[in-house]
């Protein structure tokens, strides 16, 4: 308690020079400079809190410009970094917006180690702000150090994101790997225990698992399975009319179905959401935007198991590799791409 109340006091003196609007990446750079000489080593607690500021600040400055601005190069240089468990510093993260001060610090660490922007911002949760785009290492790296540090608070507040995430985006390798620190370290709560379900929900679907075998239909009402497809790779598109990042990235699915054209062991197709009603407005998309090149489907709405439960198809578009022995590779598989292209190469 005597340490936040020493904190308290420093916090008043170093918010008094943070306290304003700043109109560049300079002018950030400057007030923590200024402030660090002024403690010159001799307060621990206000020589946090600057950190603290910094980071904030320049975060808030990056995020107000959505990363476009040159200047924000400058500015991981002087990023420190921080104990998350720190008195000092979850106190300065309560009263600030957790979630988003974790976002700004990892940010910063991210492109002090070279990343660009976007490879540093955060990939976790989906905003208006910013283009989607799969989670990468460095936040992979970001939800290990969260959970394995001792701040209850953060816990809480990245847990409430991963829910999120679980949810809409399912589960790969990469977050089984991040399920262990959070068995391991956060307390047991009604948020963990959804976390914890959530995870356990989707066994079914993951890697080396055998695929669920469900049915399909074409335009003429033929009917296929995963099933049909056994001794291939299978590659799905899912996707539905209504989806502007499905179609912005079909044409990249057709240039990936037309680069392995010749090879008889892979098969490509695509499978709409659509429900039966929107069956002419399908039709149409697909002549609309040329896809009648190849095998497009819909679920068997008659069939059971259906599709969207199996998979857990909650948003689109997805992606879903398979194995010649009909086994998942990836029920959340990469857009198409270099690396959808590899995995696929991999498989043949």
């Amino acid at each position: 308690m005597a340490l936040l109340a020493i904190a308290s006091k420093a916090m008043q003196v170093t918010d008094s020079l943070w306290n304003r609007e700043f109109a560049c990446a300079q002018e950030i750079i400057d007030t923590y400079i200024s402030i660090q000489k002024a403690t010159d080593n001799k307060n621990k607690e206000q020589e946090i809190l600057n950190i603290c500021n910094y980071v904030w600040h320049s975060g808030e400055y990056m995020f107000k410009c959505r990363g476009k601005n040159e200047d924000i190069a400058l500015l991981p240089k002087y990023s420190e970094e921080l104990e998350l468990d720190n008195e000092i510093v979850a106190k300065f993260m309560q009263e600030h917006k957790m979630a988003r001060f974790a976002d700004h610090y990892f940010t910063m660490q991210a492109m002090k180690r070279g990343c660009t922007f976007d490879a540093s911002r955060d990939g976790i949760e989906m905003t208006v702000f910013f283009p989607i785009r799969g989670l990468n290492e460095n936040d992979y790296l970001k939800l290990q150090t969260i959970f394995t540090c001792k701040n209850e608070a953060l816990h809480t507040a990245y847990l409430k994101k991963m829910a999120h995430m679980l949810s809409n985006n399912g589960c790969n390798n990469e977050l089984l790997v991040i399920r262990k620190f959070i068995e391991e370290n956060v307390a047991e709560s009604e948020q963990k225990e959804k976390i914890m379900a959530l995870y356990d929900s989707y066994t079914t679907i993951m890697p080396g698992v055998q695929a669920p075998d469900v049915a399909f239909k074409d335009a003429e009402g033929k009917k296929y399975t995963i099933s049909n497809f056994k001794g291939k790779v299978i590659v799905i598109d899912v996707w539905a009319t209504w989806c502007g990042s499905c179609l912005k990235n079909m044409p990249k699915f057709m240039e990936l179905i037309n680069s392995f054209k010749e090879n008889k062991d892979v098969v490509f197709f695509t499978v709409s959401t659509d429900s039966d009603e929107l069956r002419e407005k399908w039709l149409a998309a697909i002549e609309k935007h040329k896809m009648g090149g190849m095998l497009n489907l819909t679920p068997e709405r008659n069939s059971t198991p259906q599709f969207e439960e199996k998979y857990f198809v909650s948003s689109v578009p997805r992606y879903i590799v398979i194995d010649k022995e009909g086994k998942i590779v990836s029920a959340f598989a990469p857009k198409p791409g270099k690396e959808l292209e590899k995995i696929i190469k991999e498989l043949l």
